[in-house]
């Protein structure tokens, strides 16, 4: 029989195009055609229910990508799309990118709260402050915005959402939320970034390519928080991981090898240049250029710069091409090829060793590489009590996660609505 564990693993799936890998597009299985069609993310977001995940999370991008000519890249607004995945499912937390940077305090709150009542209680957002150098021309600015005048704007308008949901309840235009605040989930791991998230998030989505790195990163955080006078407890930390799967370690080495051998150079340098690192005058073949480790000198989004840098660091690849292929999939969070058991194993690792609160899976290919987890991984977790016997748990998104009903101490906020 399992003891019972304190706390249970956190799943999140990352509902991106037609996988995280760059050439899942290319596999004949893949539904390319699909990628505007709200029945898509309908079923998939049912089959991650099923498998017990706590959450969709749905990212947003705010630039031109040029490797769009060469592979799909995110259309759909995630607000809009996950109100119809509500529709869908029952328990399923639904966690939708909106800018702190270029967004509008009042419509964000208001656009949440609906997305809130809608879910009855599941919503959740994802707060990003726009690193990518394109994004401020996008907008109607002359110059991207610094990297620190970013978290300013972020923390302003992220005080005032807090403030308007407060207040819904005083005939300020908007219902008030279910939970009765959506969570709030952050990724950056940047010093300020870091701070950030400390001050508001309930949950970070994080890069964390080794155990090591994940503890240190999951106790900086709980520190953080506990200093800003919240509970520890209070702030969930979950890294992204990117498997290739199979029954035996061979076939799952052998599934990654032939994505690789279908990427598209020029989709994954598009990709890159929209972070702002720009690799496009140099051979492929060709070593990387001295420039990359120089973290002081950039201004994109600096957290996951500083990812790449250590992978390099860490694998040494010996040209702009290896590197893409290193990156292929997981674009810098943890990657791992193996069998279902191996992964479970590797999973109850990290959390059991308080490197990790649960985890975001990237799966390389939908819908296959997500039924497959469901399918083989998801009773693995479930028999070691890591998750719920039951496919689905009642309550909102934040009763799910063991969160409490407000993160921060009622004096940190202010009371003013812009």
């Amino acid at each position: 029989m399992t003891a019972t564990r304190p706390r249970k693993l956190i799943l999140f799936v990352n509902a991106l195009v037609t996988g995280h890998h760059e050439a899942a597009w290319r596999l004949p299985s893949a539904e390319p055609e699909r990628l505007r069609d709200l029945r898509y993310y309908q079923s998939l977001a049912r089959t991650a229910e099923e498998g017990g995940f706590d959450a969709m999370f749905v990212a947003d991008f705010f630039v031109f990508y040029p490797g769009v000519a060469h592979s799909p890249r995110w259309e759909l607004d995630p607000l809009t799309l996950l109100a119809g995945v509500a529709q869908a499912t029952r328990h399923l937390g639904l966690i939708a990118t909106a800018s702190a940077t270029f967004g509008e305090a009042g419509e964000l709150a208001r656009s949440f709260a609906t997305l809130d009542q809608l879910s009855r209680g599941r919503a959740a957002w994802n707060i990003v402050t726009n690193g990518e150098p394109q994004a401020a021309a996008n907008y109607g600015q002359d110059a991207p915005i610094p990297h620190g005048e970013r978290y300013a704007r972020g923390d302003a308008v992220v005080r005032s959402v807090l403030a308007h949901w407060r207040n819904a309840h005083a005939g300020n235009g908007m219902p008030p939320p279910v939970q009765p605040r959506p969570v709030l989930v952050q990724a950056g791991s940047s010093e300020q970034g870091r701070d950030f998230a400390a001050r508001h998030a309930d949950v970070v989505f994080t890069a964390q390519p080794t155990l090591a790195a994940g503890q240190a990163f999951r106790a900086d955080l709980r520190q953080r928080a506990q200093a800003h006078g919240r509970s520890p407890d209070s702030i969930k930390v979950i890294p992204g991981i990117s498997p290739s799967l199979a029954h035996t370690d061979g076939a799952a080495a052998a599934r990654k090898q032939r994505l690789d051998a279908l990427i598209s150079p020029e989709a994954s340098l598009g990709w890159l240049a929209g972070f702002g690192i720009d690799l496009s005058g140099h051979s492929l073949d060709g070593p990387l250029p001295a420039f990359l480790g120089d973290l002081s000198a950039f201004e994109g989004i600096k957290s996951r710069y500083g990812v790449i840098t250590e992978l390099i660091k860490q694998h040494r690849p010996a040209s702009i091409r290896a590197l893409l292929h290193l990156l292929a999939g997981s674009r810098g969070h943890a990657s791992f090829t193996g069998t279902p058991r191996a992964l479970a194993a590797h999973m109850t690792q990290w959390f059991d060793a308080g490197a990790a609160d649960g985890f975001m899976l990237m799966p390389h290919a939908f819908p296959d590489d997500l039924a497959f987890f469901v399918e083989e991984v998801s009773p693995l977790l479930r028999r070691a009590g890591l998750i719920p016997a039951q496919q689905s748990q009642p309550g909102t998104l934040r009763e799910r996660l063991g969160l409490p009903a407000c993160a921060l101490p009622s004096h940190f906020h202010t009371k003013e609505t812009t």
